[in-house]
């Protein structure tokens, strides 16, 4: 029987340039192996075929999906193995903590033909700074389209009623924590060369359910849902914080596993609606706002951000390119089946 399947988004492009969420999902895990090597030697092929692998044994497998390339993984995870093998030659480095006794390093660099990579020495060092570049200018369009919305969310909440707010987060503590500590960091959603990708409604599928969350930016979401995580946490339940891959400090979803109940911002999201869906309307916590009045001011503002949003993605999807050129290089230099060798030697090491 095969075991259990998931994917999470770990990293994304933000306002703040690339960030990723693994070396904090690394820190409890005392099995970890960390590949090293260049675009196309091999490791998201190797996390990927020992994911499937070990979810083939049986084995729950959590695949840790990139926004460098959506379509790969940059590790995976297997919790009754308490093992991770992840990608660490991001634009972040992932590194051991304590190299030798919690992670071994797996260098691909160890299976290429070191002599037909140096005939490509112009092309890939050409290939390496365009993609620098086109992923600098991706940031900056990114910071200038997330100025744009705190503008708009600041905006918003010069009407915002605190003591409505108050009154709606104990109404609906008593809803969801009169029933009876960890916590762990995703990306609900992911800024990438194909646009802004998310994975809510499938990790969400599970809850029983799910607290929607309506209104303007700026209308309150986000501090109701915090305040609910807050008192969930301290009364020892785990919890699992999706964040926004535009904004790496702002919450898009929050997920009490023990309850299994959602929480969502739905924000400009088109969420299928469930029947057992809970839509709580934030415009209640306003006072004195009139949505009419501000949509002119709002509308030129979003067309600005939707143009910056574009053109982030036309840097993301030149950065991928460089990606690509440099995968095939890479790629027609390894020794795959020497690295398959050492994947199953490490699918053994792992499951003892």
């Amino acid at each position: 029987m095969r075991g259990k399947v998931r994917y999470v988004l770990t990293s994304s492009h933000t306002s703040q340039g690339f960030h990723t969420f693994i070396p904090e999902l690394l820190r409890e895990i005392p099995k970890i192996y960390i590949l090293k090597g260049a675009p196309g030697s091999g490791k998201s092929t190797f996390i990927r075929l020992l994911g499937e692998s070990l979810s083939e044994q049986g084995y729950e497998v959590e695949f840790w999906i990139s926004a460098a390339d959506p379509v790969s993984p940059e590790g995976v995870f297997i919790p009754q193995l308490q093992a991770a093998v992840v990608n660490g030659s991001l634009a972040y480095p992932i590194d051991p903590r304590y190299p030798g006794l919690t992670g071994d390093i797996i260098y691909m660099g160890d299976y290429w033909d070191k002599i037909l990579i140096e005939t490509h020495r112009q092309e890939i060092m050409g290939l390496c700074d365009e993609q620098e570049q086109h992923r600098h200018q991706a940031t900056a369009a990114l910071k200038s389209a997330a100025v744009i919305r705190e503008t708009i969310t600041k905006k918003v909440d010069a009407y915002l009623d605190g003591r409505k707010m108050e009154q709606l987060t104990e109404q609906l503590a008593q809803q969801i924590l009169d029933s009876h500590p960890a916590e762990k960091h995703y990306f609900a959603s992911a800024v990438t060369a194909e646009g802004m990708i998310n994975y809510m409604e499938q990790i969400s599928s599970f809850c029983q359910k799910r607290y929607v969350f309506k209104g303007p930016a700026g209308s309150g979401k986000a501090a109701v849902m915090m305040e609910l995580a807050a008192r969930a946490r301290a009364m020892g339940y785990s919890l699992e914080y999706y964040h926004c891959g535009l904004d790496a400090d702002s919450v898009q979803m929050i997920i009490i596993l023990n309850l299994q109940i959602a929480l969502i911002d739905a924000g400009l999201l088109e969420l299928a609606g469930k029947p057992w869906d809970v839509v709580i309307d934030m415009s209640q916590c306003l006072e004195g706002y009139e949505e009419a009045n501000l949509a002119q001011e709002f509308s030129a503002s979003l067309r600005i951000y939707e143009t910056l949003m574009l053109q982030a993605q036309q840097e993301l999807e030149q950065s991928h390119r460089c990606l690509k050129d440099l995968k095939k290089i890479y790629a027609g230099a390894m020794d795959f089946e020497a690295l398959d060798r050492k994947r199953q030697q490490i699918q053994r090491e792992i499951t003892g």
